[in-house]
């Protein structure tokens, strides 16, 4: 069976590499030159974790794990408004969590396919046609190939998904907010692991990396929806933050690649039927709950891990209807789930943030930290161990 994946993120290397358990040794492509340095922390745990432990990447997750412990949220007097400590929700679940930079967790499933699989980066698909029994694909450098299957896991702005199945439009599901995010070089001095400012319809923080560098991540209500250019990113990042105190607005005089820094609307994406002919979709393609989930990455990797079980064990067309009814529901309940979140996230109102400040110290501690490990365990996805 020849498979293309288009992207090579973290949903679209975890199903690379579990192809490869599989027997079935795919191609991958990846629009950008290299493996991109942006974006913002994930989080492993549960359906993440249970695959990552499959593919014995485990112990080089941790070593790139953030160190997150102490984390605090301030007000725009840089006041402290509540803290909280991570740690009593991973030691709730055992140690079985962890939050990872999203590059970094490229970079562990790069290493873990080298010298099995290289990644065909600058490419990325330009025309697709049925043929007998396969998909005639036509790449960005001229060259066309063959393949049984295609799998779109280029993120929730799919060119593939545009290519096959119609334009963003008919899929996206705006949620009223922008994010944006990338690396700092030369992050400030910070005591907390993650420092937060929050104010009514908007929020930023600093996530402490190591070796001096942090991340970034701003998030602000904003009904718009069109992409802003990236020479238009720092002014309109200055224009709703640049009076906030000097740990934020600082960072928005520094150098920034903003052709390659996240930048984008939070949005959701729905899709009826996951898959059309010899095409399917995984990841944010199929079923992006944005970042306010906190389990997009993690339903991915299961996502991939059950593709790739279906499709050693069954035919094309079955393999994929299988995958989306055994995966379909809990997207879906996860993205009814972020759809709550936003609200409390980027709270609309100064009761909102009263509101924020008591109740986020309580949930973390370890008592309700339980209780939530234990909800998130509930929604543990069922994973074959027959693989090699």
């Amino acid at each position: 069976m020849r498979v293309l994946i288009s992207g090579a993120g973290p949903a679209g290397l975890t199903l690379a590499a579990c192809l490869l358990r599989q027997g079935i040794t795919p191609v991958v492509v990846e629009k950008a030159e290299a493996v991109r340095e942006a974006g913002y922390a994930v989080g492993i745990h549960v359906n993440g974790w249970n695959v990552a432990e499959r593919l014995g990447i485990i112990e080089s997750l941790r070593a790139n794990a953030l160190d997150l412990g102490r984390s605090e949220y301030r007000n725009l007097h840089d006041t402290p408004l509540f803290r909280y400590d991570y740690k009593h929700f991973s030691a709730a679940a055992d140690g079985k969590m962890l939050a990872i930079m999203r590059d970094a967790l490229v970079r562990v499933l790069h290493e873990h396919l080298d010298g099995r699989l290289g990644v065909r980066f600058a490419t990325q698909i330009d025309a697709m046609t049925e043929a007998d029994n396969c998909l005639s694909v036509r790449f960005s450098n001229g060259e066309v190939e063959d393949f049984d299957l295609v799998v779109a896991a280029d993120g929730y702005r799919s060119r593939v998904r545009h290519l096959w199945f119609g334009p963003h439009e008919m899929f996206l599901r705006p949620l009223g907010y922008r994010a944006a995010a990338w690396r700092l070089p030369d992050g400030p001095a910070m005591d907390s692991s993650f420092v937060g400012f929050m104010d009514v319809d908007r929020q930023a923080g600093l996530y402490r990396v190591g070796d001096g560098t942090a991340a970034t991540l701003f998030c602000w209500r904003d009904e718009e929806t069109g992409r802003v250019a990236a020479e238009d990113r720092q002014r309109n990042l200055q224009d709703i933050f640049g009076s906030w105190p000097s740990m934020i607005s600082a960072t928005l005089d520094q150098e920034i690649d903003w052709n390659n820094c996240f930048f984008d609307t939070i949005a959701q994406v729905e899709v009826p039927d996951w898959s059309r002919g010899r095409v399917v979709l995984l990841g944010d393609a199929a079923h992006c709950m944005t970042f306010l989930s906190g389990q997009g990455t993690s339903t991915a990797m299961a996502g991939a891990y059950i593709l790739a079980e279906e499709l050693a064990a069954k035919p094309v067309s079955e393999a994929l209807a299988s995958y989306e009814a055994r995966l379909k529901p809990l997207t879906l309940a996860l993205q009814a789930q972020s759809k709550k979140i936003g609200g409390h996230y980027v709270p609309r109102s100064r009761l909102g943030i009263l509101v924020q400040s008591w109740l986020i110290p309580i949930m973390m501690r370890p008592p309700f930290a339980r209780l939530t490990v234990k909800k998130m365990l509930a929604k543990a996805l069922p994973l074959d161990d027959t693989a090699s």
